[in-house]
């Protein structure tokens, strides 16, 4: 506005004067438009900043430090619930009356392979092709997947393996109570086939006081 300004004075007006006061309307004009836009650029900017995309997000998490030491922390307690169930297995260290400790060992172990599987899945979602280009990253997806259907496979087998061995529990429990029946109907037979030898006695013995010769058998 201050360049149509010049046009507009009256008579008096020192012209130097005017030309100064003219220029530095011009500067602060100036100033002030560079500043509207400066504000405008960052309205604009501010919605394209909060717009954050969940890989980016993700791909931050999975590179900071904090995540990292988590990961670190949950491979050691995994290591250690695995040392654990072989010690138990091996006798070494006895376990509760009812066995309960090391299922909850494998479970715990099983719950972490979860975590890091959930983990190898969200990266080659989040970074795709470029997951296979580092080969650290692939080994330890392959032994985490591998690892989690080991397991996978090792409670179905237990659990055939306790059905299994509930089955053979219940024959051999029905066997006995067979056996004992069996024994006890040997015992009333010994006792009968005894209680016959004495009256088979006992009248041999009569016979003989009559004068008779012939013996009961």
């Amino acid at each position: 506005m201050s360049r149509y300004l010049k046009h507009f004075t009256v008579v008096g007006d020192d012209p130097v004067q005017w030309s100064n006061d003219y220029q530095k309307w011009e500067e602060e004009e100036e100033a002030g438009e560079n500043e509207a836009k400066q504000q405008d650029s960052e309205i604009k900017l501010e919605p394209t900043r909060s717009r954050v995309s969940f890989q980016d997000v993700m791909k931050k998490l999975f590179s900071s430090h904090r995540f990292q030491i988590v990961v670190v922390c949950l491979v050691i307690f995994d290591a250690l619930l695995v040392l654990g169930e072989l010690l138990m297995d091996l006798k070494i260290i006895h376990p509760d009356k009812y066995h309960i400790t090391p299922k909850v060992f494998h479970y715990l172990s099983l719950s972490i392979l979860s975590i890091f599987l959930v983990e190898v899945g969200f990266k080659v979602f989040i970074y795709g092709r470029e997951f296979f280009h580092h080969k650290f990253e692939v080994l330890d997806g392959i032994v985490v997947v591998v690892s989690f259907i080991l397991d996978i496979v090792l409670i179905f087998r237990e659990r055939i393996i306790l059905s299994v061995k509930t089955r053979s529990e219940q024959q051999v429990s029905k066997l006995k109570q067979a056996n004992l029946k069996l024994a006890m109907r040997v015992e009333q037979l010994e006792n009968s086939c005894m209680e016959k030898e004495q009256e088979i006695e006992r009248l041999n013995k009569i016979l003989k006081q009559h004068g008779l010769s012939s013996e009961l058998k």
